[in-house]
């Protein structure tokens, strides 16, 4: 494979803890990339399986292996990690995530091409063997080309009201880049990197505070990966917890202060809703922006509404609880939310039509890890520039 030494130096962080199980072949995705200005930082958050030694057995010398010595809450691991950073770029990358082959070689171009402080990208999504009842891994592949340049203040109105998901923002997780002088800007001004639990939904709002513009690539870069391990997913998922449940362990983990102005649950928990983060974040960023909230906390709570299931009674006391806290008519703003979802199902009908994907993987085409399944995808995409 011919690597490319020249262009940004680039450093990809892989936080991990206790999940080698997935992380041996997301690395995998990274250490086979034909760049070689290139830093690979394991943020170790004291793990006690094997994920050390898969680190340090790779035998390439631009891995780094990091241990933060005691247990942190996520959002303080990856604070720890970037500390490290010493690339020009950097890009965090989830444990059951991955990189596509030569994804590096084709975002550097990228960086110079669209002069970006920030870069966002589509991510395939890849399913790990074993979720949602299936024995297969299995993926679906944005075919989409081109780039845009994107207005950071109306992506941020567009994923604040529920018109687009927050990874259409300049996150600084799977899929997306930012250059270290912005996220030092950022920290000099806030004195941290992150002053949120949830890492990748701040560092949206938080670069795209700081910047009029990022450039999006609708090629993929990257494959998010959905495993037994996913808090998000397990967070929103049906059914009970266990205390062992990556959702819970989350939730009960020392960590950083909720915005107060966002209520959390009756016994600490997050709040049922996606969307109730996303609004979250924003808020923690607000000393980034000039002026308040685009719209006030009624509206918001109609939005929150409108992007959570109709009937889920976690969901609506603790919407009431947060229509207390604020003084207004919780059942105006439910009724609200009713027109809300209406207008976001219309409106998401065409680009559900427009969308170009295709799904790889079934009981006969086995994908196994997310390693094969950037090999599956560079199959059918190629390994050329596409963006």
């Amino acid at each position: 494979m011919k690597h490319n030494s020249g262009g940004p130096k680039i450093t990809v962080v892989i936080p991990t803890r206790e999940r080698a199980d997935v992380f041996a072949s997301a690395l995998r995705t990274v250490t086979t990339q034909d760049y070689d200005n290139l830093e690979i930082l394991v943020s170790d958050n004291l793990s006690g399986d094997a994920t050390e030694e898969i680190a340090r057995n790779t035998g390439d010398p631009r891995v780094r292996y990091l241990n933060t010595g005691k247990r942190l809450s996520m959002s303080h691991n990856w604070e720890f990690a970037l500390s490290h950073v010493t690339g020009d770029w950097v890009t965090i990358v989830g444990d059951d995530d991955g990189l596509l082959p030569s994804a590096l070689r084709n975002v550097a171009e990228f960086m110079r091409a669209s002069d970006a402080l920030a870069i966002q990208s589509a991510t395939c999504k890849y399913r790990w063997p074993g979720n949602n009842g299936k024995g297969y891994g299995h993926i679906r592949v944005p075919m989409r080309q081109g780039h845009e340049i994107r207005s950071s203040k109306r992506w941020m109105e567009k994923v604040l009201r529920g018109r687009a998901n927050y990874i259409e923002l300049p996150i600084l997780y799977t899929g997306g880049f930012a250059r270290m002088t912005l996220l030092h800007e950022l920290k000099r001004k806030t004195g941290a990197f992150y002053k949120s639990r949830i890492p990748d939904v701040y560092s949206g709002f938080a670069i795209a505070s700081l910047i009029p513009t990022y450039a999006f690539s609708h090629a993929p870069f990257a494959i998010s990966g959905i495993s037994k391990h996913s808090t998000g997913v397990d967070a929103y998922s049906k059914g009970d917890k266990s205390a062992q449940s990556p959702a819970q362990k989350f939730a009960l983990e020392e960590n950083m202060p909720f915005h107060k102005d966002v209520p959390l649950m009756a016994q600490g928990g997050l709040p049922p809703s996606p969307q109730a983060l996303i609004f979250e974040s924003f808020l923690q960023t607000a000393e980034l922006r000039e002026g308040g909230p685009i719209e006030p906390f009624d509206r918001q709570l109609a939005v929150i509404l409108a992007n959570s299931p109709p009937d889920d009674e976690t969901l609506h006391n603790w919407a009431s609880a947060f229509a207390r806290m604020h003084g207004f008519d919780y059942e105006r703003a439910r009724f609200r939310s009713h027109l809300d979802r209406l207008k976001r199902k219309l409106a998401a009908m065409p680009r559900n039509l427009a969308r170009n994907r295709r799904r790889l993987g079934s009981a006969a085409e086995l994908i196994p890890n997310v390693y094969d399944a950037s090999l599956a995808v560079a199959a059918i995409l190629g390994e050329g520039r596409r963006w």
